[in-house]
């Protein structure tokens, strides 16, 4: 096995992981379109997390989908706020 394909632990823990997408759900019902910048990296944070841990929420993938209709800011911010309150 290579380096690259060494299996590496899950860097963010549930808690933190839970705090962290409700903070960007609550940053993303007041932010305007398109989000960019520090934002937009936090969500991404989120979203890689959440898929490290076998998470998968379609409307959270149409974010930034280029071969789907995207999804409203408002819809994530919604949805990604029902996911945090699931973990």
């Amino acid at each position: 096995m290579s380096a690259d394909q060494e299996k590496h632990p899950i860097a963010i823990a549930i808690p933190e992981l839970k705090q962290l997408a409700t903070a960007v759900a609550d940053e993303l019902k007041s932010a305007g379109t398109p989000v960019e910048g520090a934002l937009r990296a936090r969500f991404i944070e989120v979203r890689s997390a959440l898929f490290q841990r076998g998470i998968y929420d379609p409307v959270l993938v149409r974010f930034d989908s280029a071969t789907a209709p995207r999804a409203a800011v408002e819809e994530v911010a919604e949805q990604l706020g029902q996911v945090a309150e699931a973990l």
